[in-house]
């Protein structure tokens, strides 16, 4: 078996609890190596006939590494030292005791949607890539609203007038998509979402896209706007520029120990959703 370990380079942390695992997986026997997770992303070339990566950060460690490893076909699983951690799989702790269940293979395989994007100059260079949450195509610095242009395939949706629109897959509906008022989809649902955010005097509303379509967004401006990649990479946008979304033919793998049915736990706890069942009263005492 071959195990790759991605640390958050700002978390000292993580790198110190990548080191002790790639020492423990040497002494089970196991090929592992280490890495940062902003470098893999550039030199990629480790990830290939490995069987697995571990994480070691947050969400958006998971996210680098699940749109990273998807082209080779290797299963991620993360540990915990974020703020929130909805991704991950482990604290500290828990991959410590099951570190042996992953060694030998004692794993359950939950594929993910992921989204392939070009953007399109005026001038007609392009830049391309993947995301594993969502694209977001939205205002600049200055708070002014911008107009975004949505087909859906050859039929014209609708031109929005807010600050922005959000394409997200699955995985990325529980981040932006949620806060901007968005449905929250299943991990293995295979739709994309189309969410405005903070539209004026146009639609509000979120539409869900089968896997098949293409979405293409153009853009009017007259100051600055963005095109920003799970909440980590940013390109400028000029008026005229397009952005064209669909469904990956790459599909990211998360490797689960948890019970099939953890998502909705997971959701009820890290979104805040559960409440005690007395909640206190004012005392009726005097004293």
């Amino acid at each position: 078996m071959r195990v790759g370990l991605l640390y958050q380079p700002h978390i000292a942390a993580s790198i110190r609890h990548a080191d002790r695992v790639r020492q423990r997986l040497g002494d089970l026997g196991v090929d592992a190596w280490t890495s940062s997770s902003f470098d893999i992303v550039d030199k990629p070339d480790p990830i290939e006939g490995s069987d697995l990566l571990l994480t070691f950060g947050g969400d958006g460690t998971v996210l680098r590494a699940a749109r990273t490893a998807a082209p080779y076909g290797v299963p991620c699983a993360g540990v915990n030292y974020g703020r929130i951690g909805f991704l991950t799989e482990f604290s500290g702790a828990d991959l410590d005791a099951r570190l042996p269940d992953l060694v030998a293979g004692r794993f359950w395989i939950e594929p993910r949607l992921l989204i392939d994007w070009t953007h399109t100059g005026n001038g007609g260079a392009e830049a391309r890539g993947i995301a594993a949450g969502d694209v977001v195509v939205g205002r600049g610095r200055i708070a002014r609203v911008i107009e975004v242009e949505v087909r859906i395939d050859d039929a014209e949706l609708t031109t929005y007038t807010a600050d922005g629109v959000i394409v997200a897959a699955p995985t990325g509906t529980t981040g932006y998509t949620q806060a901007a008022g968005g449905p929250i989809l299943h991990p293995e649902v295979r739709e994309l979402v189309v969410t405005p955010i903070a539209p004026f005097l146009t639609p509000a509303n979120s539409i869900v896209v089968g896997r098949d379509v293409t979405i293409d967004i153009g853009v009017r401006t007259t100051h600055e706007a963005t095109l920003s990649i799970d909440g980590q990479t940013q390109y400028l946008l000029d008026t005229g520029d397009r952005v064209v979304c669909r469904a990956s033919d790459h599909v990211a793998q998360f490797a689960r120990v948890q019970s099939r049915s953890y998502f909705y736990a997971t959701l009820a706890e890290k979104l805040r959703w559960r409440v005690p069942h007395q909640l206190a009263r004012p005392s009726n005492s005097d004293t």
